[in-house]
């Protein structure tokens, strides 16, 4: 599947469904979008640990985490 492909991005919410399902928390703490991934949490310590599980429960199944792309928003 060539990047910018209509179906590469129903594949990879179907991949990431399948995979992320014995680690996946729930909402609104996690939301799987396209290919993307928003994560919230109470503190900025709370987040880190949260993206660094992803991070590792995702690479164990194969799958490689751009952590350069990664943004942080902080509110409050």
């Amino acid at each position: 599947m060539h990047q910018g492909s209509a179906l590469s991005a129903l594949l990879f919410v179907i991949v990431m469904e399948a995979i992320s399902r014995e680690f996946r928390v729930a909402l609104p703490w996690e939301l799987l979008y396209a290919d993307d991934l928003v994560m919230t949490a109470e503190t900025e310590k709370d987040l880190i640990k949260s993206l660094n599980e992803w991070k590792n429960n995702v690479e164990n199944r194969g799958i490689r985490v751009n952590m350069n792309k990664t943004k942080v928003m902080i509110s409050g």
